[in-house]
């Protein structure tokens, strides 16, 4: 047998009140919606890359090829605001910091 035919026209497949279908590329569209314009604290990146606060620092944060494209003060497309001091909050742009490590994920695990 090379084929196996259902014929489904009389079934109704009922969706949960909570739940929605929608396009792909439109959810994708939301996801990345949902983090421009918001700021991330240190806590919330190390929970999103699941990574300890030393590694990050010594590999990513201050590094300085990669401080000088992502601080602020460095760089007018950066997307990190560092600490003026000891103590000090680092903010993440929310957006561009998840697109920055997507996108280097490379680059970041081949020098650890």
């Amino acid at each position: 047998m090379e084929k196996l035919i259902v014929n489904l026209e009389n079934v109704v497949i009922a969706l949960p009140e909570d739940k929605v279908i929608i396009e792909k590329s439109e959810y994708e569209a939301l996801k990345k919606r949902d983090t421009k314009g918001r700021y991330m604290s240190m806590t919330e990146l190390l929970d999103l890359l699941s990574v300890s606060r030393p590694w990050l620092m010594e590999n990513v944060l201050y590094k300085p090829e990669i401080k000088n494209q992502i601080d602020i003060e460095k760089n007018p497309q950066g997307f990190v605001k560092y600490p003026h001091s000891q103590g000090g909050k680092y903010l993440f742009l929310a957006s561009k910091t998840k697109e920055f490590f997507e996108s280097h994920f490379k680059e970041i695990m081949l020098d650890v």
